[in-house]
């Protein structure tokens, strides 16, 4: 089960840090192109605040760890927030009516970041 959960962290560090670093220091108009058709209904501000929130949540993955700084308490909190920041992406595509894809892999993401949380809360596990 270890080598699964550190699975779902690596995918969760990879997807939240590139993706919410695009958010941070992309363009708009780029991203749209990529197909984030979502960031059209939402202030600039609010898309940079998301992104800056995933690249934090995906630092907190990873950061504990290496600086050995409370990943017992740390690397469940950061997986749990994406897993929030996941409910409002959820949200906001099912209410856009966005193709199904789109919900399933915030789903898929948000569940990861669940089953992150709750095994790393619970074995107190340090490893990535």
């Amino acid at each position: 089960m270890n080598k699964v959960i550190g699975f779902f962290q690596v995918v969760l560090v990879l997807m939240f840090g590139l993706l919410g670093g695009q958010k941070v220091f992309g363009d708009f108009p780029d991203l749209i192109a990529q197909g984030m058709l979502w960031i059209e209904d939402f202030p600039a501000w609010l898309v940079r605040t998301i992104g800056v929130l995933e690249v934090l949540g995906a630092l907190g993955l990873v950061l504990p760890h290496v600086v050995k700084a409370l990943p017992k308490v740390l690397v469940p909190l950061a997986a749990g927030g994406l897993a929030l920041t996941m409910v409002g992406a959820v949200i906001t595509h099912l209410v856009r009516g966005d193709p199904m894809l789109a919900v399933g892999i915030n789903l898929t993401l948000m569940g990861m970041g669940i089953a992150v949380a709750k095994h790393r809360l619970q074995s107190g596990t340090e490893r990535v």
